[in-house]
């Protein structure tokens, strides 16, 4: 095998998981893995003004294509604290990011050395996983495996904390034959799918409720199949919005608290059923609890286990990836419409779209001064 710095191993990991570009601000306990990247080749890096700045760079990076995982670096102790806020917003959402951070040498980390700050008790309440390497040999696989735990279950951020002597001590590590570690997402059976279905089509008045899932699973046109197919309206969330076009007849509005409608909160509130796929059940969505689920049934859908049960308690559970539980969605839905066992939903979208067409936010305004609405209509 080749001898290499366990900064440069870290960078051939990265190159092998699929990087090619990093957001962050150089400083002196994280150099040596600038020097390992300008070594290496094939990561592009682009200069923030902040790392707190760097790593919104990275969630956003992540947010434009499906699988792509953003990364920020920064050196050791206000670097590290000023990924926070990255870090638990990538949290909240299910973004999975890599942060990056230098650290003082380890002989030196329990005497207060400059800046050495305990980093990986810090980011662990709003991490997937933060630690801080203290075997250089182990540097490559901790980057390993925080691909997989980025990738596996609900997606979400790790840091990596680096002392400078970890980074620059050489190990043997061989490149060429590394592989990605398999992620983790479970999928829907067949006999779940049909139960779920039936659900829905013995209710009158169904919604499907899009998540952020769905669109981290790349499967907003399955979720759209699936609502053209069932005859469905859909309610996105705000993490799910763009899951179905704002324009398409199925789309029913958002919901909730902030950047709701009010037509598509009069829409769930006359609804019987609500199918959630991918999504939280988060309170801007939700508002009251109580009012939210009074009369109405629900079957969630939703890649973590301890999601499924912790707002409320859905009448069906299924523990799965929304693009798998999609593909069989669409798979038995067809099959029940080619065998004119699903109900005919074309009054109660039609009832939806009205309450769109005229429950509409008034946005004519007379008053003087010019009211921000009537500038914005002009």
């Amino acid at each position: 095998m080749a001898r290499m710095t366990a900064a440069e191993a870290a960078v051939h990991v990265l190159r092998k998981e699929g990087i090619d570009v990093a957001f962050g601000v150089p400083g002196a306990a994280i150099n040596p893995f600038y020097a390992a990247m300008r070594k290496v080749g094939g990561i592009d890096h682009l200069l923030a003004r902040h790392v707190e700045g760097a790593s919104h760079m990275a969630e956003g990076y992540t947010r434009t294509k499906a699988g792509n995982i953003g990364v920020c670096i920064g050196t050791s102790g206000p670097a590290g604290t000023d990924m926070i806020t990255g870090l638990y917003s990538a949290t909240a959402d299910s973004i999975p990011i890599l942060c990056i951070t230098g650290q003082a040498p380890r002989a030196k980390l329990h005497k207060e050395d400059f800046q050495a700050v305990d980093i990986q008790a810090i980011a662990g309440p709003v991490t997937k996983w933060a630690v801080t390497v203290l075997e250089p040999a182990q540097v490559p696989r901790a980057f390993q495996q925080a691909f997989q735990l980025m990738r596996s279950s609900r997606p979400g951020p790790v840091l990596i904390d680096l002392p400078i002597d970890v980074q620059m001590t050489e190990i043997e590590f061989d490149p060429d034959t590394y592989e990605p570690l398999p992620a983790y997402k479970p999928s829907a059976s067949r006999a779940q799918v049909e139960k779920a279905i039936a659900m829905l089509n013995e209710s009158e008045r169904p919604l499907l409720v899009a998540g952020g899932g769905v669109i981290n699973a790349d499967a907003s046109d399955l979720l759209t199949e699936f609502a053209e197919l069932t005859g469905v309206p859909v309610i996105p969330t705000l993490m799910g919005w763009g899951t179905i076009p704002d324009d398409h007849p199925l789309m029913a509005g958002m919901v909730g608290l902030q950047t709701s409608h009010r037509y598509g909160n009069a829409t769930l509130l006359a609804s019987d059923f609500v199918m959630g796929i991918g999504n939280r059940w988060a309170n801007r969505h939700t508002g009251n609890l109580e009012t939210y689920t009074a009369g109405r049934k629900f079957v969630h859908v939703d890649i973590e286990p301890t999601q499924i049960g912790r707002i409320f308690g859905p009448d069906y559970g299924i523990v799965s990836d929304a693009k798998a539980a999609l593909e069989l969605f669409v798979e038995v839905a067809g099959e029940l419409k080619a065998a004119g066992k699903l109900k005919d939903r074309s009054s109660w979208a039609e009832e939806c779209q009205e309450r769109k067409r005229t429950l509409l936010r008034k946005t004519h305004f007379d008053e003087v001064p010019v009211k921000p609405q009537r500038s914005m209509r002009k």
